[in-house]
């Protein structure tokens, strides 16, 4: 899994450096717009569908029940979603086909195609995680990384500087990944575990109501939307907010978070390695031990942010000229001022998953909305539309944290009073 989100996380940034170079500051804002568009609706709307999955299989699992009902009703109700969005996009193309996709159909076509592949990809993830295939997933979220990464290199050394290519890349890297391990996925959705014979007996479970399916999904939903939408909408607010700018402040502004956001690599991986056994000990009931974990993650992530500013404050603009070329600048302050609620954004993730754990779906999504709303009323401010962007994200970040910190210092105390349910997919929510 450590490897498979190194490669992942390695092609995006490769990605967006190499076609920030090959295709110049102004000609990139349309790739930013489109990458910032794919990862939050992409990652807003599926992730809470791996999320229950992961949880509805592993109980299946438990008690020998086939996990087909419930990987089926999950797969139409993910495809409908996905009909919906790309609906939705292709009836308000006249509005904003110059404004968001900056005249090219490639960026059209590669967002759809890319909404498509993260469908599938986290229906298959689910089905993995719940199944403990965690070879499959690993090898799904590896093969997308090192296709982005290699056909990134292969326009680059060709000398590709259209736009086009690149926004199709986007798209049919996730859709080409889930397309190599869907043979294991249908295996697994059909109740037979990877080896088995295939003429043996499909497992195809008991029926799942629709309402207990999906009560939980639309907590998780919301808040995944709402937190993607954080992280994300700054460099859609100012394409959209600052018409009277130059076309290229998209992608400053693109870049200057990129490099604001790198600990989040680092981060990855104190997931990975600190919270699946903060899960091990609920099961296990040990909730004092539950406290401590829980303290000793948050503490790493805090000095991790604290690192991420002040390497933002020393060398920050060094680091992106030298990622994206000397054409790309931005000030010192700003840059540090992004790795703040870079900073607030990872407090708060490290947080969610605790909430989760206590029951708090419903208190995860309040928290995300209210970040999300103080970044939309901070964007109506009077100053600098840079400053002001930044400023949204930082308090949006802090608005998150606290409405989470306060969920998890009212029910900690009664933590052991009760059993408590963890939901090992909540991990990975909001790393993509």
């Amino acid at each position: 899994m450590g490897l498979g989100l190194f490669a992942l996380g390695i092609s995006a940034s490769v990605y967006l450096v190499l076609a920030g170079r090959a295709v110049g500051p102004a000609v990139f804002a349309g790739l930013a717009v489109q990458w910032t568009l794919i990862y939050t609706l992409g990652v807003g709307l599926f992730v809470p569908f791996e999320q229950e999955i992961a949880r509805e299989v592993a109980g299946r699992r438990a008690t020998g029940d086939g996990p087909l009902p419930v990987v089926s009703r999950a797969a139409l109700a993910a495809a409908s979603v996905c009909a919906g969005v790309a609906v939705l996009v292709l009836a308000t193309l006249p509005w904003l086909y110059d404004v968001v996709y900056f005249g090219s159909p490639a960026i059209v076509v590669g967002l759809l195609l890319a909404l498509a592949g993260l469908a599938a990809q986290h229906l298959q993830r689910g089905t993995f995680s719940g199944s403990e295939a965690f070879g499959w997933y690993a090898t799904q979220i590896g093969v997308e990384g090192v296709l982005r990464t290699v056909g990134t290199l292969g326009l680059y050394v060709a000398g590709v500087h259209s736009i086009a290519p690149y926004a199709l890349l986007v798209g049919v890297a996730p859709l080409l990944s889930a397309l190599v391990v869907s043979v294991p996925f249908a295996r697994l959705a059909m109740g037979q575990e990877i080896g088995q014979e295939i003429g043996r007996e499909i497992r195809r479970g008991s029926p799942v109501a629709w309402r207990d399916l999906g009560r939980n999904i639309a907590w998780l939903l919301a808040a995944a939307l709402a937190a993607q939408g954080l992280a994300n909408l700054g460099t859609v607010a100012v394409r959209v907010l600052g018409r009277s700018l130059p076309d290229a402040s998209a992608g400053h502004f693109l870049s200057g978070l990129i490099v604001a956001r790198l600990p989040l690599f680092v981060f990855a991986v104190i997931q990975v390695a600190l919270l699946p056994r903060l899960a091990r000990t609920l099961a296990d009931g040990r909730h004092r031990h539950f406290r401590s974990q829980l303290l000793v993650a948050a503490s790493c992530t805090a000095g991790l942010a604290v690192a991420g500013v002040a390497g933002s404050f020393v060398a920050g603009t060094q680091v992106l000229q030298l990622l994206f070329g000397p054409d790309f600048d931005l000030p010192r302050g700003q840059l540090t001022l992004m790795a703040v609620g870079t900073g607030l954004y990872m407090v708060a993730l490290v947080l969610q998953p605790a909430v989760v754990a206590l029951g708090g779906h419903r208190a995860v999504a309040v928290a995300w909305i209210t970040g999300l709303t103080t970044f939309g009323l901070v964007l109506a401010l009077p100053v600098n539309l840079f400053d002001r962007v930044v400023l949204a994200l930082i308090l949006g970040g802090a608005a998150t944290a606290a409405v989470l910190a306060g969920k998890l210092f009212r029910e900690l105390p009664r933590a052991g009073d009760r059993t408590l349910q963890w939901d090992p997919a909540v991990d990975r929510a909001g790393m993509e």
